[in-house]
């Protein structure tokens, strides 16, 4: 994927990397630190954050978020979304994404118990636990990065969440001791 020809607001030189589900579920089981992103270009709300996220990330040393895209091609060769919990295989991975970034909403995926996650999500993931996870959905236009239903721009408020988010990924730098004489 080039994400650059895929995502209108991104630079040549982005932090995006594609990843599969496995790549993306060994984040969580082997222990791993990162940022995962959840979504893809065929989806307004990620057109609209990539190159927010992308220059946070940068402003952050964040040097790579993965990048999983739900939708895939089944068996029949038609695009599936893996949310949409369509057949068991699809629907126990997806519940077992759910449970390891312990995601909660009222809004469930049809014909199940599972909650619906929306893209894009961001989630920071630390030693293999999900430390946080920013789901909202934009628009990017003339009035700004704003919601469907009004027209205040929440750029501000949401660099300000990613950077709080890629702070607890970070470690903690340790400062010298300075040599008394």
């Amino acid at each position: 994927m080039s994400f650059s020809k895929d995502y209108i607001n991104l630079d040549h030189f982005s932090v995006f990397k594609s990843i599969t589900y496995d790549k993306m579920m060994q984040l969580f089981h082997r222990l791993k630190t990162g940022v995962l992103m959840i979504g893809g270009p065929w989806c307004q709300n990620c057109q609209a954050v990539m190159g927010i996220v992308n220059h946070v990330a940068k402003k952050n040393r964040i040097h790579t978020i993965y990048c999983y895209d739900p939708h895939f091609v089944n068996v029949f060769k038609e695009i599936d979304d893996l949310r949409d919990c369509k057949d068991l295989d699809t629907k126990l991975k997806y519940y077992e994404l759910i449970e390891k970034i312990g995601y909660r909403s009222p809004e469930l995926v049809q014909d199940t118990l599972i909650p619906r996650l929306p893209v894009p999500a961001i989630i920071g993931v630390k030693n293999g636990d999900c430390i946080g996870i920013i789901s909202d959905e934009y628009l990017l236009d003339d009035y700004g990065l704003h919601t469907v239903d009004s027209k205040v721009d929440h750029r501000q408020e949401y660099e300000t969440r990613l950077t709080k988010l890629f702070q607890l990924i970070k470690p903690k730098r340790k400062h010298r001791k300075e040599k008394s004489e």
